[in-house]
């Protein structure tokens, strides 16, 4: 009897050594991962036109569909270049992403989106369009998540700086997600040195079901976050524990 309450205890007190250190509670899938375009738009019919695919559908509810193609546009990273909303019932904007465009509108009834690369998108909307085109607009100030990882990579590196820590640009050697709006890597010169990666997404629930990927395969890393604005981005750091805990101090200090 004793031997079997000893073994009671020992599987006990694994299985909570288990559930301390190694345990990882799930996280769900958000509804917008993985896409590299809208949802919406993936079963729908588009037509094969030179360069470029265009979508034109008459809808009841064209005016809603375009604000859900504008919202999730943002969601998988896409930034506005230009659009026009002086009229309700008459909208449309220009997006792109790396090589990548879409031009969307709607006029009443009528929804047209026109996809492919940034420049054949432009010329497309020479001969198809609805209230408006990118040619006739002036461009908007819309950062891209690209520009984000890059902006929150300077600002860390600054930080170091003023701590007599120099950076440089390295690849990053731990698990990364299988989808991300942008990232951005280097190594702190810290003790044996410490790797840091910057990923960037568009809602909090992204940026935590990414970190649940990444300690799934590695429960050393550790992870910081951050409200871009627009943006969310995920820190990951990766060394030795005390230089990572070192690394995270000169982050945290309070800006002058």
């Amino acid at each position: 009897m004793k031997k079997v309450l000893a073994l009671v205890s020992i599987l006990i007190l694994a299985g909570l050594i288990y559930w301390q250190y190694y345990y990882i509670k799930p996280v769900p899938k958000p509804e917008i991962w993985g896409y590299t375009d809208p949802p919406s738009l993936v079963n729908t019919s588009w037509e094969k036109s030179g360069s470029v695919e265009i979508l034109n559908e008459t809808l009841k509810n064209a005016g809603e569909f375009y604000g859900t193609i504008l919202s999730q546009l943002s969601q998988i990273g896409y930034s506005m270049v230009s659009g026009n909303w002086s009229k309700k019932d008459c909208q449309w904007s220009y997006w792109t992403r790396l090589d990548k465009a879409y031009y969307i509108a709607y006029k009443e009834n009528s929804f047209l989106a026109i996809r492919g690369k940034p420049e054949d998108v432009l010329n497309a909307t020479d001969e198809h369009w609805l209230c408006g085109r990118p040619g006739d607009s002036n461009p908007l100030s819309s950062p891209s998540p690209w520009k984000v990882a890059e902006a929150m990579a300077l600002s860390l590196a600054e930080k170091f700086m003023k701590n007599n820590v120099s950076t440089s640009l390295t690849n990053w050697t731990g698990p990364t997600p299988d989808w991300y709006l942008a990232k951005f890597s280097f190594s702190v010169n810290i003790g044996d040195g410490v790797e840091v990666l910057i990923l960037v997404y568009s809602s909090e629930d992204q940026v935590k079901y990414a970190e649940y990927l990444m300690k799934k395969k590695d429960r050393s890393i550790r992870f910081l976050r951050s409200d871009g604005g627009d943006y969310y981005t995920l820190i990951a750091l990766k060394g030795r524990k005390v230089d990572v805990n070192r690394a995270i101090e000169i982050i945290q200090e309070p800006g002058e």
